[in-house]
């Protein structure tokens, strides 16, 4: 099953969810004992909202996350206060650091394919010293499995303990507490803890966040930079064609723009656009930023959001530096061609690279 098919299925039976049960609430007090900074929680795979009481109790403030249209809709209406978003966790991109992320019953209905680098964003999703709690299938190995007994179908998966505990580590977390709490069901939930003192790497370090009105100086300041635009072989534009511009790109919903922030600061944009007839990408990274993988990395948090192919990019072949991220990220040069000049590009012979 997709991850579009269980929340459709979670949408059946949403109101189930209204009741008050404390399922779970004795293990995510354990994880809160851990939590240095309780400042700001995430809820992943909310629902209706049913542990957001139990963590404003211990002072945090909640974001929660769902991919079923009607959890988020019970849950915003019995929790004004929260802040909500409508998103799969597969593609969505955390907003900010968190010092607690509860992930209780839910992240074991992303494929199977998909649990590594899920479970990758949720640690780097972490700030220093927070804490993730999750449940899981306590197996030996990865499993998956596919039944109907809420009703509509449904589909868990488990990367299995060893892998699990691995993958964990690898993001720079320590497990704290790890224990079968439905024994002898096959039900197992852990506590890890992003260590306080461990250097972050480029991938933890970037993020893609919405891009907004008042980014939109810092980005007209980015695109006048002479040595930017000799290496992408461009002509910055004027404040009045930059407004212009980024006021159409904005409006049309069939593009996709995301500010790339690095330690939480905007270092350039990212974006996925239709144009002759074909899906695009493109992006523009600070000149201070280069050469330290943040296009990269950008790009790859992109793809993960952006499904549709084939995607095409192009890039002058002088830019060799530009050729190397897409080649990285999987695209292909496809054709050289003389590209000719405009208001915009001077002629340069520019490589189409595509990803497919």
């Amino acid at each position: 099953m997709t991850p579009e098919q269980v929340a459709a299925s979670y949408d059946q039976i949403a109101e189930r969810w209204l009741d008050l049960s404390t399922y779970g609430f004795a293990q995510i007090e354990r994880a809160v004992a851990f939590v240095k900074r309780r400042g700001v929680a995430l809820d992943v795979g909310c629902g209706t909202g049913r542990c957001f009481d139990l963590l404003a109790r211990y002072g945090f403030r909640i974001d929660g996350v769902d991919s079923s249209p009607a959890m988020i809709a019970l849950a915003q209406e019995r929790h004004p206060e929260a802040r909500l978003f409508h998103a799969d966790i597969c593609g969505w991109e955390l907003p900010r650091s968190y010092d607690l992320i509860v992930a209780w019953d839910s992240v074991w209905h992303v494929p199977l394919d998909r649990m590594e680098v899920v479970l990758m964003k949720l640690c780097r999703g972490l700030s220093a010293g927070g804490v993730l709690v999750l449940s899981l299938g306590g197996t030996d190995g990865p499993e998956e499995k596919r039944n109907s007994c809420m009703g509509p179908p449904m589909y868990h998966a488990t990367l299995g303990i060893p892998k699990t505990l691995h993958v964990l580590a690898e993001a720079g977390c320590v497990v704290r507490h790890l224990e079968y709490d439905q024994y002898p069901e096959s039900h197992v939930y852990l506590i890890a803890q992003r260590t306080a003192g461990g250097n972050l790497t480029t991938c933890d370090r970037v993020r893609l966040g919405p891009v907004e009105a008042g980014d939109l100086p810092r980005m007209f300041e980015l695109q006048l930079d002479p040595d930017s635009n000799r290496m992408a072989v461009t002509i910055p534009r004027s404040r009045e064609a930059f407004d212009t511009h980024w006021a159409k790109v904005l409006s049309d919903p069939r593009n996709i723009i995301r500010a790339v922030l690095f330690d939480g600061k905007m270092v350039g944009y990212i974006s996925s656009f239709p144009m002759d007839g074909q899906d695009h990408v493109g992006y523009w990274i600070d000149r201070a930023c280069w050469g330290m993988g943040i296009a990269s990395r950008a790009l790859h948090l992109l793809l993960g959001e952006v499904t549709v192919r084939p995607l095409v990019a192009t890039a002058a072949t002088s830019n060799g530096a530009s050729v190397r991220v897409l080649q990285k990220c999987g695209f292909v040069v496809e054709e050289v061609r003389l590209s000719p000049a405009s208001d915009r590009y001077p002629e340069c012979e520019e490589a189409v690279l595509v990803l497919r």
